[in-house]
């Protein structure tokens, strides 16, 4: 069973109660991001373009235990960053086990063998290793050459000592099925307990931006992987949720379920979108437009969105209806979803190599706002910009004084001359609140780690040496420059 059985009853319990309580809007998992530095530079990641000071900071275990009290949630997914990298990993982790807290840490698990002995094998504890396919996929998904080895040998090293082990996967447009499907096999054969698996969200700091696909491709995608299903797999997830993917059922979007709390407070509007900040989980839900997310709004950030993190909490809450637990119950009956014409589309698949997927001529680069400074009528713009840059800024006040850090929110329109900038001081790592109306000048002093130049390298560099047949080729980030 992918699931231990005290796990499920708890959820079940919890999700029976908000439901009996007639609440609509309510936590299901917390995304907890206690820290954003990760020892990787995925492709397809824009979690990590921050400048170093930002990368430097860590959330304290008792912050992290503040935003699980607030939420009240069964379940706590441990993302990053690379968590193993946090200095008090194991408080927090041992804390949430105290509260009796299901944990899911999320890791590359390339420390995660030398970590293992901070740790204690529990119910409530599961390392969720990223795993992106076979061999030459991950290796090349997340730039370093050896890192299927290295989790693969990990996830076996922590299932041999008692640990729950589950993998995430994430599919990206071009992947072939038959790498996949034959990739689920090798995880079950490792020992894991069940997989979890989602399309890639299109991060639009992410510097690969070609293998973002459309909704329509990633269900006749997930159709292949999840149709005619070896009856040794497991889904560490919601069966309906899977059937969404597959494009079986139709399901809102319901970011609230799953809510992340960072350095920078509760994310507006949920994990991979960056709308500005609350300071509670309250504020987050009272103060956001839900109407304008969500496949249905219209919203084009939202449109090929398929991810657990806004859909299977819906998924969730929906199997707990009367229509749910009879289409759960035909899932547990019939989980083969026996289909031949997915397995006349496998067929007729032309395997494709990851690395002559890139086109460097269309990789993600910002507008280049490094050394510009905005002051008068332009003023208002510089103020919007700031707020996509992930660079620092420099702001020079009215009153004479000058303060420079990295703009992480801003409230209200800045057309109105009203809005207000929330930013993380550079050398003292602490949150300002700057009025609009205060500001004199605005400059951008720091470089915007989201440029696509370090990956452009990486993957000329990539390409080079692969041709050369050498190995153990990695992108060393310049995350902390």
């Amino acid at each position: 069973m992918p699931i231990p059985v005290s796990q499920m009853w708890t959820v079940a319990t919890y999700v029976l109660k908000q439901k009996l309580k007639g609440r609509k809007q309510y936590p299901l998992v917390l995304m907890l991001e206690p820290l954003y530095r990760c020892n990787l530079a995925c492709a397809g990641c824009g979690k990590i373009q921050y400048p170093g000071h930002i990368l430097k900071q860590d959330l304290t275990p008792e912050q992290c235990f503040q935003a699980v009290e607030e939420t009240g949630v069964p379940a706590v997914s441990i993302p990053g960053g690379e968590p193993l990298m946090h200095p008090k990993i194991d408080e927090i982790v041992n804390g949430l086990i105290a509260r009796k807290k299901y944990i899911y840490l999320c890791t590359n698990a390339l420390l995660l063998k030398e970590k293992l002995h901070l740790f204690t094998p529990s119910k409530y504890l599961s390392f969720s290793v990223h795993m992106d396919g076979d061999r030459d996929h991950h290796d090349f998904s997340v730039c370093k050459e050896g890192g299927y080895d290295i989790a693969l040998d990990a996830i076996r090293a922590a299932v041999a000592k008692g640990f729950r082990v589950t993998t995430n996967t994430t599919v990206f447009d071009g992947v072939d099925s038959k790498s996949i499907r034959k990739f689920f096999s090798e995880m079950m054969d490792a020992g894991v307990e069940g997989m979890m698996i989602s399309p890639g969200y299109s991060y639009d700091k992410a510097p690969d931006q070609q293998h973002f696909t459309s909704r329509e491709r990633n269900q006749t995608l997930f159709r292949k992987l999840l149709s005619n299903r070896d009856p040794k797999w497991q889904f560490n997830m919601s069966m309906l949720f899977l059937e969404f993917l597959m494009g079986k059922r139709n399901l809102e979007c319901t970011p609230w379920g799953m809510p992340a709390y960072s350095i920078f407070g509760w994310q507006r509007p949920c994990y991979l979108q960056q709308d500005g900040y609350a300071d509670t989980y309250q504020e987050l839900l009272d103060s956001t437009d839900w109407s304008k997310y969500g496949y249905e709004s219209g919203n084009a950030k939202c449109t090929n969105c398929m991810l657990h993190s806004g859909y299977e909490a819906t998924a969730v809450h929906y199997t707990f209806s009367i229509p749910g637990i009879l289409a759960t119950i035909k899932s547990m009956l019939m989980p083969a979803y026996k289909d031949e014409e997915a397995l006349r589309m496998i067929e007729q698949e032309k395997p494709v190599s990851p690395l002559v997927q890139i086109d460097l001529t269309s990789l993600s680069k910002s507008t280049t706002l490094q050394g510009q400074s905005t002051t008068g009528k332009a003023l208002t713009e510089g103020v919007e910009q700031a707020f996509d840059y992930r660079g620092d800024v420099t702001i020079k006040l009215k009153s004479g004084n000058t303060i420079e850090g990295y703009v992480y929110d801003r409230q209200g329109s800045p057309n109105s001359g009203k809005a207000r900038l929330r930013i993380m001081l550079k050398n003292e790592g602490r949150k300002l609140t700057v009025e609009q109306s205060e500001i004199e000048e605005l400059s951008f002093t720091g470089r915007d780690m989201a440029d696509g130049r370090s990956f452009e390298a990486w993957v000329k560099k990539y390409a080079e040496k692969k041709a050369a047949g050498e190995t153990n080729i990695e992108l060393v980030p310049e995350q902390l420059d």
